[in-house]
């Protein structure tokens, strides 16, 4: 009987277990997220800048609980989210193709949740220049992330995957550049990257750009995010800074460029 009984508390226990673990890591559902981000070049010249940002993180397997909200899917509305810009079906939304984008390149468990933090799009305007998908395993585990960057004006999109494994514990990971941004970086060049994976309250996203054959870095930059739970009705977060980021960040994009410009530095025509 003890013997018995052992074996139920230890059951008990592993359950508790995988409950935590689950709630800690993917805890929230939909959310919303105030914070910053900064940018510092710091070669040849320096130029740094930060602004106050806010952007959504969604579930992408439950895109549903949009349906008659203020934040529209695939609907026009004064605030929008278009799948057909990130790995996402337009008929079926979920988050299966961003799934098989991950097991494509690396292997790896990432069956459970897919959450993508992104800007939505304002009166159908929109440009995100990096959203940021999280993907779990089975059992609500961190499993792999995918940065999906874009540029401006040539409006392309590329994608990197980057596995948790290599980012556990505040680590970096390095990964070659293979996508032209800014007309004032050459391609010749190595990102390094650590993230703090959305929790319960915060999330947060570091990335440097090296030259090849340096030993310094040349650029870094953040982003830091305070998450609140959002269930896509509450009209008040949507209005509370993320209506305007669309116009926000692409007249950003350009006001810096030009910064870039006056001080002098080379341009490089995109490949």
């Amino acid at each position: 009987m003890k013997t018995e009984w052992s074996q139920v508390n230890e059951l008990l226990r592993l359950c508790k277990k995988r409950w935590v673990s689950m709630s800690e890591v993917s805890g929230i559902i939909h959310a919303i997220g105030h914070g910053s981000t900064w940018h510092a070049r710091l070669l040849p010249k320096e130029h740094r800048f930060q602004y106050r940002t806010a952007m959504v993180l969604l579930d992408l397997d439950r895109l549903s609980d949009f349906q008659d909200s203020m934040l529209a899917v695939n609907r026009l509305s004064i605030l929008s989210f278009k799948t057909h810009r990130h790995l996402c079906d337009n008929v079926t939304p979920s988050g299966n193709q961003a799934r098989e984008f991950v097991a494509d390149v690396i292997d790896t468990d990432v069956s459970g949740p897919v959450k993508l933090l992104t800007n939505p799009h304002f009166l159908g305007i929109g440009f995100n220049p990096l959203s940021v998908y999280f993907l779990h395993s089975k059992v609500g585990e961190p499993a792999a992330a995918i940065y999906e960057v874009s540029n401006t004006p040539w409006n392309e999109i590329h994608r990197y995957v980057i596995p948790y494994r290599k980012i556990a514990q505040n680590n970096t990971f390095w990964f070659d550049k293979e996508f032209h941004v800014s007309p004032f970086n050459p391609m010749g060049q190595r990102y390094v990257t650590r993230a703090r994976w959305p929790r319960e309250s915060d999330v947060s996203i570091y990335l440097g750009l090296q030259n090849d054959g340096a030993d310094e870095l040349m650029f870094e930059a953040g982003l830091s995010l305070r998450l609140i739970p959002f269930n896509g009705h509450s009209i008040k977060p949507l209005f509370t800074g993320i209506w305007p980021q669309s116009l926000l960040v692409i007249g950003g994009i350009y006001r810096e460029a030009f910064a870039l410009w006056r001080k002098g530095l080379r341009y490089h025509p995109h490949p």
